[in-house]
């Protein structure tokens, strides 16, 4: 059966402005943008290293305590968080005419549906008694303020 209607190569398939060639050059990121995304990479794989090479200290910074046959799931937990720090760090592309924005959206999405997941773990955590409110509040506060870097870098982009 042949298509209804043509389609020409050079047209884009969505019926959108977006020629090839005809991208105009956005303004840089400002300074504020630029550093709450920074800080936001460089927390993560932080924290990423942290939990993988010494995950019963890092924990205790939160008055967490895990025993040691338990590390194992905090390191897992480290390299989800260095690879997205990673991932936000790699995502800016200079030779784009927008800076790759669009991936820098993406990478900073992918942080706040995590930490949002994890503010709803550690809610559930407390409501249950499984951590205490010291622990509980010490964990979402590091979620939350992860949210707020976002935030302003996506404010900014």
């Amino acid at each position: 059966m042949a298509p209804s209607a043509t389609h020409n190569d050079n047209e884009p398939l969505l019926n959108g402005s977006h020629k090839a060639g005809s991208e105009i050059p956005v303004a840089p990121l400002s300074s504020t943008t630029q550093t709450a995304i920074k800080a936001l990479s460089v927390i993560r794989v932080a924290t990423g290293v942290a939990c993988v090479f010494a995950p019963i200290f890092t924990c205790g910074l939160f008055k967490y305590t895990v025993p040691v046959e338990n590390s194992l799931l905090v390191r897992m937990f480290g390299v989800r968080d260095f690879v997205m720090g990673e991932l936000l760090i790699t995502a800016e592309d200079k030779k784009s005419p927008d800076g790759d924005r669009r991936e820098i959206r993406r990478a900073i999405w992918t942080g706040i549906a995590v930490d949002t997941v994890d503010i709803g773990s550690v809610a559930y955590a407390v409501a249950m008694g499984h951590v205490g409110k010291t622990t509980g509040g010490l964990l979402g506060a590091a979620a939350l303020g992860a949210i707020g870097l976002a935030a302003v870098g996506l404010r900014g982009l």
